[in-house]
């Protein structure tokens, strides 16, 4: 399925990628986000650094002045944020839910009179530090302030890296599932 972004902007996506194209699946779905000019992403980085996404889209025609990011990778890896970023809030580790919560609360207060989408990147790496029990009450959570706030989102997720109940009950918070083929979505 080739994933288009329509003119709802109250949606709330899970995107499946087979693990060999992930990285050009995510930047697709960017891209096509990006088509809508009155959108702002907010990126929520679990899988990369907030500065190799920087660099790996820059690089990829994405407009960097509309996209935003909460970093839950640098500060764990290195220790410290760097200073001066201004696209972008560190929280301390991608396994602490109540900052990363906080965090995008935050940056949605920030651009409160934008139209956003938030893009979560990605459901499996959050499995990593937490477990399938509080990542599906952090999505609810999430999902939910988002349709609340009548905000559109993007969850994306290796295909065959989810538990089927997990990916059952994350099913069930979305309006949509988008699944790509084993196969470069350009």
């Amino acid at each position: 399925m080739e994933f288009k972004m329509g003119e709802d902007n109250k949606k709330i996506i899970l995107a499946l990628s087979p693990s060999r194209t992930y990285r050009e699946n995510n930047l697709a779905m960017l891209k096509e986000v990006q088509k809508r000019d009155e959108l702002r992403t907010i990126i929520i980085c679990l899988n990369q650094p907030q500065s190799f996404l920087m660099d790996f889209y820059g690089k990829n025609g994405i407009d960097m002045n509309r996209v935003f990011f909460v970093d839950a990778i640098t500060k764990y890896a290195t220790g410290s944020a760097p200073k001066n970023i201004e696209n972008c809030l560190f929280v301390s580790r991608p396994g602490d839910l109540t900052s990363m919560s906080i965090a995008v609360t935050s940056v949605i207060n920030k651009f409160k009179n934008d139209k956003i989408i938030i893009f979560l990147d990605s459901v499996n790496a959050l499995l990593i530090h937490t477990n399938s029990v509080n990542l599906t009450k952090f999505i609810h959570f999430i999902i939910s302030k988002l349709r609340v706030l009548n905000i559109s989102g993007i969850f994306l997720a290796v295909e065959k890296g989810l538990d089927p109940i997990l990916l059952n009950q994350i099913m069930l918070f979305a309006d949509e599932m988008v699944e790509f083929p084993d196969g470069s979505q350009q």
